[in-house]
């Protein structure tokens, strides 16, 4: 699944090196310091190396994702809550794309998929098992998690459609946020246990 979703992207990626090579032919890029990467949208190849999904964030769309961090998540500090203000910016991203239901289903998904990410940095299991497997190892595992889940969160971008999405959905048994659940379960049982012990 995780091919489908990445020849997906590729689409866009092609646009935007053509427009960014078309801006630096003309000099818009040049940004002051030696470089021509003023207008970058993708880091090509930070984006083919992503293991986790906040390196997708970081490396895809640059541009919107600076707009949307200072216009949109910066500006809801007033709510005091990080999940809040990232759930906002993704309706925001959603309704921007357009009022197919298929544009909601992703961005949902890439925020439960982000914020179960998120809980992973404090478990306590999932480090025992990163310092017993090789990095090399553990780097592939982490590549192909982030490849798998942004393929998942896809469908709805691709397919727009209800029935559609969860027709592919059910062919593959809701695998990501099936796991996704048990994650966060787990974030949950091993935080509050490690920090539990510590009281003690």
């Amino acid at each position: 699944m995780s091919q489908p979703g990445a020849l997906c992207l590729y689409k866009y990626l092609g646009v935007w090196c053509i427009a960014e090579s078309t801006c630096m032919y003309m000099g818009y890029t040049f940004n002051g310091e030696e470089k021509w990467d003023g207008l970058r949208n993708v880091a090509t190849s930070s984006f083919h190396q992503s293991t986790r999904l906040q390196d997708v964030v970081n490396t895809w769309n640059i541009n919107t994702s600076n707009w949307c961090a200072k216009h949109i998540y910066k500006r809801c500090r007033f709510l005091g809550n990080k999940s809040l203000s990232q759930l906002i910016t993704m309706l925001f991203l959603a309704t921007w794309h357009g009022l197919h239901l298929g544009y909601f289903v992703c961005f949902f998904q890439e925020f439960f998929f982000m914020y179960m990410e998120k809980g992973t940095s404090s478990n306590a299991l999932l480090k025992q098992a990163s310092n017993v497997l090789p990095k090399s190892v553990e780097k592939l595992l982490c590549w192909f998690y982030t490849k798998l889940f942004l393929s998942f969160a896809l469908v709805g971008f691709e397919l727009y459609h209800y029935d559609r999405i969860m027709y592919v959905y059910g062919t593959i048994y809701f695998i990501c946020p099936v796991l996704s659940l048990f994650v966060i379960a787990s974030n949950a049982i091993f935080v509050q246990k490690t920090s539990f012990e510590k009281d003690d």
